[in-house]
């Protein structure tokens, strides 16, 4: 297991735990305001003008907490697209210098320096690939093939997977705004207990409209997680296809070299 790998799931155990926090600490609140509360204060509490618009602010308030997990997933959603956007490109997965290096050592037959070059170098994507490809220049053209692509395979994969985080942005932030939904809709129909029946709508509306912000933020961060996730997909198609094209470069020389 990658250190990334690792450090992903802890980020997403963080969040979980700080999802069940904002439930018991709703819910406690709730039974705290309702239980120490007056009748009379509860429907002496002054409500909102119906044609009052409500801010982005104001319903950002309706669920501080629940809220405030989704702005901070789409901060990390905006980072991770931010790093891949820039990370994710031809010359970045093979860099051109390391390419000329080694394509100078495989025309002198210098595959053990190329192999050692390689090690030293193993941040880049192409380098350990080329590496099986230098430590096996012995086996048959058919051969090196085969090691190239499972080689290639496995890199990529753990590519795949660290963009994937970003598809778990997009899943975890909607599935947030509906907790915050369903944990501000307990709070409304129990508020009505202690409303009178005078103002039980207008109680009743506002509760369930700050109730239904949370979904919304949820969406909204998770449908442009999901739009970053396309975006930064299509970008590593393109750059794996480069690396590959690289590598398979390298492997022909090999066969080019050989005396």
């Amino acid at each position: 297991m990658t250190k990334t790998t690792r450090l992903g799931r802890h980020v997403f155990g963080c969040f979980v735990l700080l999802a069940a926090a904002a439930v018991s600490t709703t819910l406690y609140a709730q039974t705290a305001d309702t239980a120490t509360l007056p009748a009379s204060t509860v429907s002496a509490a002054p409500t909102p003008d119906p044609g009052q618009e409500l801010v982005v602010v104001e319903l950002f308030n309706k669920s501080v907490v629940i809220n405030s997990i989704i702005f901070g997933l789409s901060v990390i959603a905006l980072l991770l697209f931010t790093y891949f956007f820039l990370m994710l490109r031809g010359p970045m997965l093979a860099p051109p210098l390391f390419v000329d290096e080694i394509s100078k050592l495989v025309r002198t037959r210098q595959f053990k320096e190329a192999a050692d070059y390689c090690r030293g170098h193993q941040r880049f994507f192409i380098a350990s690939i080329v590496q099986r490809c230098m430590e096996n220049t012995d086996k048959p053209h058919g051969v090196l093939m085969g090691i190239l692509d499972s080689e290639g395979r496995r890199r990529a994969d753990i590519i795949w997977n660290r963009i994937n985080y970003l598809a778990d942005v997009s899943n975890v932030a909607p599935m947030l705004g509906l907790l915050g939904t369903v944990l501000g809709m307990i709070e409304a129909f129990f508020g009505l207990e202690y409303a009178s029946a005078s103002i039980n709508a207008k109680v009743l509306s506002n509760a369930i409209g700050g109730a239904m912000a949370t979904t919304m933020f949820g969406l909204i961060v998770g449908i442009v997680a999901l739009v970053f996730h396309a975006i930064v997909k299509g970008r590593l198609i393109g750059a794996l296809a480069e690396a590959e094209q690289v590598a398979h470069s390298l492997t022909d020389q090999i066969n080019r070299s050989e005396p």
